[in-house]
């Protein structure tokens, strides 16, 4: 797995609960010397509604130091469905505010969106959820609203100044180590097991036996997205946010970043 030698990572799994802040995960991995640790793992919100953790998120992402952080939510729609609503396209921060004020409630803004329709990149990762489907659009709502205050980088939109942001998908690491995609639920513990395995061996990540207890132990799974999120956030930085081709930039679309293999030295 392609790792930075140095720095911060964050992932954070999302909701878009009605009590976001008892589902909202998020996990610090710190690189020193290519050696990787898992430094924090927690629910970083006590309290609160969607919309005071969406309030929260960009403060809270900021005070953490890193460099890259790995959020676990659509950071945009489906080409059409921007250009028939008049959205901005330049980013999530843009688009953020737009869907504010042009919509006082996630419901409001799933009824405006229309039928669901998968992204260019949500169709490459397999993503089981279109931005706006039943079960997805309050993540990408409140997530919207999370980034509008935004001011650090957001590739492949733009990957400077300061701190960056990046849309992922835990399942597509799951995937990429070439695991049973199904390991939410509490008959899963061996899979949750197994993935932490294949992810220290993969990666060398240093973990404490309490963090591994919990990531297995979580039986929604949020926890171990959490890490998942905030290793493919740190390839995507190490590789340079490379990988988005052009048309999702200029579309408006964005792109999933995940883990990619280490380039041969």
């Amino acid at each position: 797995m392609w790792l930075p030698r140095q720095g911060r990572a964050v992932g954070v799994d999302w909701s878009g609960a009605v009590h976001a802040h008892r589902k909202v995960w998020a996990a610090t991995v710190e690189f020193e010397a290519g050696r990787g640790r898992l430094v924090s793992l927690l629910r970083p919100f006590s309290s609160g509604g969607a919309l005071a953790v969406a309030e929260g998120l960009g403060p809270w992402l900021s005070s953490q130091g890193a460099e890259v952080a790995g959020l676990d939510f659509c950071f945009s729609l489906e080409a059409s469905q921007l250009q028939r609503l008049g959205l901005p396209v330049t980013g999530p921060a843009r688009l953020g505010s737009a869907v504010r004020d042009a919509h006082a409630s996630a419901e409001a803004f799933r009824d405006a969106v229309g039928p669901e329709k998968k992204r260019v990149t949500d169709v490459r990762c397999s993503a089981p959820f279109a931005p706006t489907n039943l079960r997805m659009f309050r993540q990408t709502y409140w997530g919207l609203r999370a980034l509008e205050g935004w001011h650090g980088a957001v590739p492949p939109w733009s990957t400077h100044p300061g701190p960056a942001a990046v849309e992922v998908l835990p399942a597509e690491v799951v995937r990429w180590l070439g695991l049973p995609k199904t390991y939410k639920g509490r008959d899963f513990d061996e899979r949750r097991r197994d993935i932490l395995r294949r992810v220290r061996e993969s990666t060398g990540l240093v973990i404490s036996t309490s963090d591994q207890l919990t990531l297995v132990s979580d039986a929604d799974g949020d926890a171990l997205d959490a890490l998942l999120a905030a290793l493919s956030a740190a390839s995507a930085w190490a590789s340079g946010f490379s990988g988005a081709p052009a048309s999702v930039v200029r579309s408006g679309e964005g792109w999933i970043y995940s883990v990619l293999e280490r380039p041969e030295s």
